[in-house]
């Protein structure tokens, strides 16, 4: 077929090497005889397979570069550089301990009415059962408690000042015995000197600065001050925590969504309360027992003011390991400057041990049981640290404070790791 020129100037008729259309005829064939199904024309076997294969190379490219391009981490996944959580951990304790240590006004005297009420709640409980109205039994017991220290401050304060004052009288023997002791290495030293002075120069010497200090009368006041405001602080929450009884549990219970939370909580804070409330009395007793017997050792041995000496065992025996060390070395120093006799010198400390030994190493094992016995290492170090941060405050709610978290990590499984590493087993 020839191409026609039309009037516009276009081209009309088919385009040399493009394939056209075959005219359709009336019975819906072709004019070259060919029919159509579907209105459509029969499809190429060869034009299906190359789409195929075009598809399956575009899923293929895809996948490459999905492949080749970095996946984000998820946020949910990552992890800290070890150095970095390590170091993360150093400052967030130098910081917690920079706050305690700051606040020592504040904690110390909360943390030792807690361990009181600890204490002191089985006592308040037994009043609560014989009808007796809850504030009234907790401002006995605290008016009790308040006597009793009283009492034996004013027994002891005589005592006290005789014995525990560096200037007293009776240290000048202690003060003369140690310099026979130290006399040859005084010697030793003096001959040092000696030996220094004949290698040096002669030369002028430079004059002595004799520097005098003085105790603050204001600074004194301070620490006084400071030092009644935290006991008055500590008497009244102790009583406030007495006399409020369960109501914190009772609140805990109402804010846990289920019973059966509520009850496992109920259970585990009774059980704790108690445990804690028996070991605090287990331990004031056998204190106090080894005080008592100790003053009665003493009068036998011929100590003077054997109950100041009984006392001073009973109240550093609250501290283990370091408490006996320091009765031990204050008992002989004493027997040093009151006894004559070397045999009843060395009476006074060997006795103190034997009855330390019994004590630790056979009645409190009876009497507590081996399940709450501390780590040493642990122990002593908590001992360092709360005094460090606290002084002698520290000292003697460090080893309490451990006990409580040994007893709460046999129940709660979140302190379960801390209370592997207090625990001695």
């Amino acid at each position: 077929m020839s191409n026609e020129l039309s009037h516009d100037g276009s081209i009309s008729g088919p385009m040399p090497g493009m394939a056209q259309p075959a005219a359709r005829s009336a019975d819906g064939g072709t004019a070259d005889g060919s029919s159509v199904e579907g209105g459509s024309a029969e499809e190429d076997p060869s034009q299906g397979s190359f789409t195929q294969g075009f598809v399956a190379a575009s899923a293929e490219a895809i996948a490459a570069a999905e492949a080749a391009q970095p996946r984000r981490p998820d946020p949910r996944q990552r992890r800290l550089d070890p150095w970095l959580r390590i170091s993360l951990i150093i400052l967030t304790l130098i910081a917690a301990a920079t706050a305690i240590r700051f606040a020592k006004a504040l904690l110390l005297p909360i943390v030792l009415a807690v361990l009181l009420t600890l204490l002191l709640t089985p006592v308040v409980n037994q009043l609560d059962r014989l009808r007796l109205p809850r504030w009234l039994g907790a401002l006995i017991v605290v008016a009790s408690l308040i006597s009793a220290l009283v009492y034996a401050a004013g027994q002891l304060a005589a005592p006290s000042e005789q014995w525990l004052n560096p200037r007293a009288p009776q240290w000048s023997k202690l003060e003369s015995r140690l310099r026979e002791l130290k006399r040859p290495f005084e010697r030793l030293q003096g001959a040092q000197k000696r030996v220094a002075g004949i290698t040096d120069t002669p030369g002028q010497r430079a004059p002595r600065e004799v520097v005098i200090e003085r105790t603050s009368l204001m600074g004194l006041v301070t620490d006084t001050q400071v030092v009644l405001v935290g006991a008055l602080s500590t008497i009244v929450l102790l009583y406030f925590l007495l006399a409020s009884g369960d109501l914190f549990l009772r609140k805990l219970v109402r804010v846990l969504p289920s019973m059966t939370d509520r009850k496992t909580a109920v259970g585990i804070a009774r059980t704790i309360q108690t445990e804690i409330g028996r070991y605090f009395a287990t331990i004031t007793m056998i204190n106090l027992g080894l005080g008592v017997v100790t003053a009665l050792v003493m009068g036998l041995i011929g100590m003077p003011s054997p109950w100041l000496w009984g006392a001073l065992v009973a109240v550093l025996n609250f501290v283990p390991y370091v408490g006996p060390g320091a009765s031990l070395v204050v008992l002989t120093a004493a027997a040093v400057v009151a006894l004559d006799d070397w045999s009843q010198i060395a009476a006074v400390p060997l006795a103190f041990f034997t009855l330390t030994l019994i004590e630790g190493q056979l009645l409190q094992p009876a009497l507590i049981g081996r399940r709450l016995r501390l780590n040493v290492v642990v122990t002593f170090l908590s001992v360092l640290i709360w005094g460090w941060l606290w002084g002698l405050g520290g000292v003697f709610v460090a080893v309490p404070m451990l006990v409580v978290l040994r007893i709460c990590a046999d129940h709660i499984d979140a302190l379960s790791a801390a209370g592997e590493f207090v625990s001695s087993e």
